[in-house]
């Protein structure tokens, strides 16, 4: 039986009877040879079928698996060979589990995996070894001799890494770390750019980190996901002065002391002021969404220079948010490698040169323009922003009017007594409280609907009737049964796979 003991996207890290995957296979191993037929996993399949002379796109369904033969030259057309495993992922979902036959190059492995490929056959990885070719986490090397058993304990740490790399939500990372094979490059690329909307729907809401250390990054679909919300979706508060800052190594930005000064200098003008960071991979971020996934836990290397395609892509984030958020005057606070972002400002702006004997002048000039304004409660603000940014739009009439209350050293959001929301300030999100779970239940948002059960520490698949399709891994969600709402706790499956999984844990209740 198929055991999934965690997810990531399409990725899967779990155990089949015996088997743990992702993992490579051999004789003695899962796969055992004949002289007419291959023993898979307890499934008889003909040797032709593996591995044909020319590439065929059939696959072979089994009661556990989708066998995809001859890996070796369908990996070589990288749009034929996402295709065929998304075509599956749309037939199949979680049900089976898919092995691909005859992969020689372990540099693709990261990337298949990635795509959701959980077993691999090794017959022509050891060949490649038994020829005197050794594979190193730099790239392959030629020697004189038969270096398979090295080759062997290579693959099984890869994997090993895998493993733990999608049980510990850093699997993306991982792979742009392992990026050798111009194939798997390609493979990436393709998931990015043609199956968006496709990984999206599984995507995690949130991992640990984002190691931002390629151009890759920019296609990431947490990030796409993100930058669409900012461009499409987002409302700024009701400020109508601007000011654009330049991002900063330490997150959250306001901690930095670069930001520091700033804030120090501005002081109570802050109000008065929406304050919008400018930054990549992410694009823009709001002050008030500072603290949020994943404005507060990426990284990226600081070093006064932009690629073409961050350019671009800030500049059209940009436009994106100013023509939906409009100012009266906007205020470019920022070093001379961002005067690229200018040209995106569509209303009357002034561009201040960003360094600490220019902060008098800032300060000058804000006090000028917000003579007489009106000011806003930033931290208000900041969690009005949260909300919709997590939950949606159609939250923030159901909370209008709310207090914060400050308990163990936790915000809490209240109303009419009754503490809706807890903000959770390591993770920049709020966790549902039992009071505001009938919310969801009658707008239909974030609901997991389960068998007639008290839930404990865990929900399994196996308990799992229904979910709403707007739930990712690691969101937020409510356990409900027949209307009565049975708990509150956090997803560890996205939507598709809490409901066709019959094993692992769906839900963590709090």
């Amino acid at each position: 039986m198929i055991e999934d003991l965690a997810l990531f996207g399409y990725s899967r890290y779990g155990r089949l009877d015996d088997k743990v995957y992702p993992a490579i296979i051999g004789q003695g191993h899962g796969i055992n040879y004949t002289d007419t037929d291959i023993e898979i996993m307890g499934d008889r399949i003909p040797r032709q079928i593996l591995y044909p002379s020319k590439i065929k796109q059939e696959i072979l369904e089994t009661d556990k698996l989708v066998i995809v033969p001859n890996g070796s030259e369908l990996v070589r057309k990288p749009k034929d060979l996402v295709r065929t495993i998304m075509g599956i992922h749309s037939r199949y979902g979680f049900s089976k589990l898919i092995f691909i036959s005859g992969i020689s190059d372990p540099y693709s492995i990261p990337a298949l995996v990635y795509l959701g490929v959980s077993f691999f056959d090794e017959s022509l990885l050891q060949m490649e070894g038994s020829m005197g070719y050794r594979f190193t986490p730099f790239g392959v090397e030629k020697t004189d001799h038969d270096v398979s058993s090295e080759n062997s304990m290579f693959l099984s740490e890869m994997m090993r890494d895998i493993q733990r790399s999608i049980s510990n939500g850093t699997l993306r990372d991982i792979i742009e770390k392992t990026v050798i094979s111009s194939k798997a490059a390609e493979i990436i690329r393709i998931a990015d750019y043609s199956y968006y909307q496709d990984f999206e729907g599984v995507f995690p809401a949130r991992t640990p980190y984002i190691k931002a250390n390629t151009i890759e990054d920019l296609y990431r679909p947490d990030l796409i996901r993100y930058r669409n919300y900012i461009s499409e979706s987002y409302t700024k508060p009701d400020l109508d002065i601007a000011l654009i800052l330049p991002c900063s190594a330490r997150k959250p930005y306001s901690r930095s002391k670069s930001h520091q000064k700033v804030i120090g200098s501005l002081g109570d003008l802050r109000k008065f002021i929406h304050e919008v960071i400018v930054t990549s991979p992410i694009g823009i971020v709001p002050r008030d969404l500072e603290e949020t996934y994943p404005a507060r836990f990426y990284d990226i290397p600081v070093i006064g220079l932009w690629y073409e395609d961050e350019k671009v892509m800030m500049k059209r984030m940009m436009r994106s948010y100013m023509d939906r958020n409009r100012y009266r005057k906007v205020i470019a606070f920022i070093p001379e490698d961002l005067d690229f972002i200018v040209d995106a400002i569509p209303y009357p702006h002034e561009v201040i040169e960003f360094r600490s004997s220019n902060l008098q002048r800032l300060r000058e000039v804000i006090q000028r323009e917000v003579s007489g304004g009106k000011g806003i409660n930033q931290k208000i603000a900041k969690y009005d922003s949260v909300m919709r940014y997590q939950f949606g739009e159609w939250i923030s009439p159901l909370v209008s009017g709310y207090t914060i209350r400050r308990n163990y050293n936790q915000d809490m959001i209240v109303k009419d007594g009754k503490i809706l929301f807890v903000y959770n300030e390591n993770l920049g999100k709020f966790t549902i409280n039992k009071a505001s779970a009938d919310m969801f239940v009658k707008n239909g948002k974030f609901l997991v609907e389960i068998d007639d059960f008290k839930p404990t520490s865990n929900v399994y698949a196996m308990g799992v009737v229904d979910a709403t399709e707007d739930i990712r891994q690691e969101d937020e969600v409510v356990l409900v049964h027949n209307g009565e709402i049975r708990g509150v706790g956090i997803a560890k499956m996205p939507a598709r796979a809490m409901i066709e999984l019959k094993k692992g844990i769906a839900v963590k209740v709090r």
